[in-house]
This record gives structure tokens, C-alpha cells and sequence, in this order.
């Protein structure tokens, strides 16, 4: 069982999962998830829920139809209700990895791994493989980072 906690400071929350800081509201992470959420449209499949700062500015924009996530921890939701006071989006508690669904959806974006840094290529990459699964073809796969881990593929 995962230790999860919320703690704030200066006004912000930071997110920590078995003391590993995994997510944060401070503004640059803010503007980072918003610039995702705006890249994105139609039925939208999303890889954790974090904070759900990004499906704050999925529900925002008019060119999203739907939000489903997958979030393994059902704590982590939970904590972010409490914090914010609603959740965006249907959820489905479970493992990205193992999501099973005849739909496809227009955009999948992920935010999986606690870092960006070299060693978490192999995450990213992960996720790409799994993502590609659930995206309809010619369509969108956006993450967290992403333009990082492509430069150092």
C-alpha cells in the first residue's frame, strides 16, 4: 500500500507518494499542463490523475468532448478532491499498463513517471508502446515532458 500525502507550502501543494515528490501546483507546472491540455481534442484518455491540474484545462477546453483517466492509487483521487473540491473527468482505478478497451480515443496523455530525467526514458517509452494501443491512428499522444524525452531518444 502506497504512503500518500499532500503537503503545502507558500500556497501550493506538492504531492508525495511513498516520499517520492511526484507532482505540484506551482505555476510553471501549471503552465507546462495547460499548454498539453490546449494541444488536445475530441475523447481524451489520460495516464494518472496527479493533481488533475491537466484535466482542469482539459474540462476548459471547448475542443475536448470527454476526459477519462486512469489512476492506479485510488488515494491520489481521493486527495485531490479533498484538496480541490471536485474531480474532472470519469475515472477508471487501475494500471495504464494493463487498461483494456475496444475504444479509441483522439488524444492519450500521459504523466507516469516522477521525473524528467535520463532514467525515465524507459517509462516514457513504456507509455508510448501502451498509448499507441488506445489512440485512434493519426491521432495524438501527448505527455509531460515528452519533448525531452524525444531529444534524447
Amino acid at each position: 500500500m502506497s504512503k500518500i500525502k499532500l503537503l503545502k507550502q507558500n500556497g501550493f501543494n506538492f504531492l508525495w507518494i511513498d516520499d517520492d515528490l511526484w507532482m505540484w501546483d506551482i505555476p510553471v507546472e501549471q503552465k507546462a499542463q495547460r499548454r498539453i491540455a490546449q494541444k488536445a481534442y475530441g475523447d481524451v484518455l489520460v495516464a494518472g490523475y496527479g493533481l488533475g491540474i491537466v484535466h482542469r484545462y482539459l474540462a476548459r477546453n471547448k475542443k475536448v468532448k470527454s476526459i477519462i483517466t486512469v489512476e492506479k492509487l485510488p488515494a491520489v483521487i481521493a486527495l485531490a478532491k479533498k484538496a480541490y473540491g471536485r474531480i474532472y473527468g470519469d475515472i477508471v482505478i487501475g494500471d495504464f499498463y494493463k487498461y483494456d478497451t475496444s475504444k479509441k480515443f483522439d488524444c492519450v496523455i500521459g504523466d507516469v513517471w516522477k521525473d524528467i530525467y535520463p532514467e525515465a526514458l524507459a517509462e516514457y517509452k513504456r507509455y508510448e508502446k501502451k498509448a499507441k494501443l488506445l489512440v485512434k491512428e493519426n491521432n495524438k499522444i501527448l505527455a509531460w515532458g515528452q519533448e525531452f524525452f524525444k531529444a534524447i531518444e
